[in-house]
């Protein structure tokens, strides 16, 4: 999931610095941990698709 850096923070498994504003792309349980953290949340979600939207079917009148 892509997701954008709200507070600065130093990755403890890459030792990569993330500054604030970055875009990065990280799975459904480093977002857990990011947002949990005891400091707040680290980042929040920008790359969700919003969920497609079912088109009713259209009603004819049926022909006599």
């Amino acid at each position: 999931m892509k997701v954008k850096v709200i507070k600065p923070f130093k990755d403890k498994y890459t030792r990569v610095i993330y500054g604030a504003g970055q875009e990065i792309e990280i799975d459904q349980e480093r977002f857990e941990e990011l947002t949990s953290a005891a400091l707040g949340p680290f980042v929040k979600i920008i790359g969700e698709k919003p969920a497609a939207k079912r088109e009713k079917p259209v009603k004819t009148k049926a022909k006599k």
